[in-house]
């Protein structure tokens, strides 16, 4: 007789407030459709052509989180990295979001800025201005 192995699974989530996991993983613990806001903040800008398909604002990842977000679930990006945030809204639009409160210099717009997170602390401090959007899928 043979034992079985149990297979590595993940929980899925029945309710939470705050997760940070891999995004990767996001399919394995989130059902889809759960997602009320979704927060990419100061995410790695993957600055080599070649690692474009790493970023989590790629048009794959955003594949996922369409799935995962509630029907008028919020996707909410801030980084201080322009040329991430210029990819970021060629993606969005190929992928079939609509952006709105969209802001070059968050610190400076009239624009609420729930939290601040320590990297934009330590950028803002340090004088780069704060690029942010939030965006929805486009319904028909």
């Amino acid at each position: 007789m043979r034992a079985r192995k149990k297979k590595n699974t993940v929980p899925r989530l029945e309710r939470h407030s705050d997760l940070i996991a891999d995004a990767v993983m996001l399919p394995d613990i989130c059902p889809e459709g759960s997602v009320d806001v979704l927060y990419l903040n100061f995410s790695d800008p993957w600055p080599k052509n070649r690692d474009r398909k790493r970023r989590l604002t790629h048009v794959n990842f955003l594949e996922t989180y369409k799935k995962l977000l509630k029907p008028n679930g919020i996707l909410r990006i801030k980084t201080d990295n322009v040329g991430l945030f210029d990819f970021t809204l060629d993606q969005l639009e190929q992928a079939g979001f609509e952006t709105f409160d969209l802001t070059r210099d968050l610190h400076s717009s009239d624009i609420e800025n729930e939290v601040m997170t320590e990297y934009e602390k330590r950028f803002s401090e340090q004088g780069f201005p704060i690029n942010a959007v939030k965006a929805r899928v486009k319904r028909d």
